[in-house]
């Protein structure tokens, strides 16, 4: 179930970040559409660090066995993800933004991929 949701965004952040690099490398040249793809690349990595990890997890535990390897997994994700936004950032001093604003596009993916899995219909209640 995770590594199909894992999955979907992963697709969804490839597409945004395309975009996402092209337009910068269109509208302020090549520095900015790399850092563009390494704010991508900095995405895609905490969602595949994620789903690896949880795809390695024992699918027979307990639920609050799972449960906290989730957490443990998403913390590591965050700490993973800060200190490679640190790195980016620092050696794309110029061209921050752009890195920063793809990464931020392409993390929307969650949102995107989330949303195509709520079922928006309304049911009566009687």
């Amino acid at each position: 179930m995770l590594t199909r949701a894992a999955l979907q965004v992963l697709k969804i952040q490839l597409l945004i970040g395309t975009l996402s690099i092209a337009i910068w490398w269109w509208v302020s040249g090549a520095a900015a559409g790399l850092a563009a793809l390494v704010g991508l690349a900095i995405s895609a990595a905490m969602t595949a660090y994620v789903a690896i990890r949880w795809s390695l997890s024992e699918s027979n535990d307990e639920p609050r066995a799972l449960l906290g390897g989730f957490y443990r997994a998403q913390m590591m994700k965050l700490l993973l993800g800060t200190g490679l936004i640190f790195i980016g950032v620092y050696v794309f001093r110029e061209q921050a933004f752009a890195l920063v604003s793809t990464l931020a596009l392409t993390l929307s993916a969650y949102g995107f991929a989330l949303l195509s899995d709520i079922d928006l219909t309304l049911t009566k209640l009687d």
